[in-house]
């Protein structure tokens, strides 16, 4: 398995379709797990889409006095376990991201898995699977390799520089089902 996610917020298009393809994938109750936002809502109709970024050393995981949120071998980070979960929430207050959301009516955590079901057989995400403009998307490992290239070149033409101290410096380089 040499599969990655990568987003591409630039080429978000806010259909939503991610959303309704991640509410379609069995065992979510119909529910997403993933959000498209909105970069600036008072001035501008740019979105992106937001997923779990599968932290190398996750929020969420750390503050669960329960222990029930798991990681893979493959560092893939999966919502609570419902036998353990004891609904405090501290895994929604402690992601920097916001990406776990709390069902009070289910009394338990769900967040994205980045449908671990399928991509342990290196199938796509449902949301990758769908998406209109490839904004996400599960690809190789040497994929990804060349498309930072290019963003690399593209951002010295333009000018661009990252920030520090943001709170992406927590994403590891590459997110996903990966494997040496």
């Amino acid at each position: 398995m040499n599969k990655i996610m990568y987003l591409e917020f630039e080429r978000c298009i806010g259909c939503r379709s991610c959303q309704a393809a991640c509410r379609e994938c069995g065992g979510h109750d119909a529910k997403e797990r993933n959000y498209v936002e909105y970069v600036d809502f008072m001035e501008s109709r740019q979105t992106y889409p937001m997923l779990c970024m599968q932290c190398q050393d996750p929020a969420c995981a750390r503050v669960c006095p329960a222990n029930a949120i798991q990681i893979t071998e493959e560092g893939v980070v999966l919502s609570a376990m419902e036998e353990k979960c004891i609904g405090c929430r501290n895994c929604t207050f402690g992601c920097p991201f916001g990406i776990p959301k709390f069902d009070f009516e289910e009394n338990k955590m769900y967040k994205c898995d980045m449908c671990y079901d399928r991509t342990q057989h290196d199938i796509a995400p449902m949301c990758a699977s769908v998406c209109p403009s490839d904004a996400i998307r599960f690809i190789d490992f040497e994929e990804i390799q060349a498309l930072r290239r290019r963003r690399t070149q593209m951002n010295l033409i333009e000018g661009k520089k990252p920030t520090e101290q943001d709170k992406w410096q927590y994403v590891p380089e590459f997110f996903g089902v990966y494997s040496d």
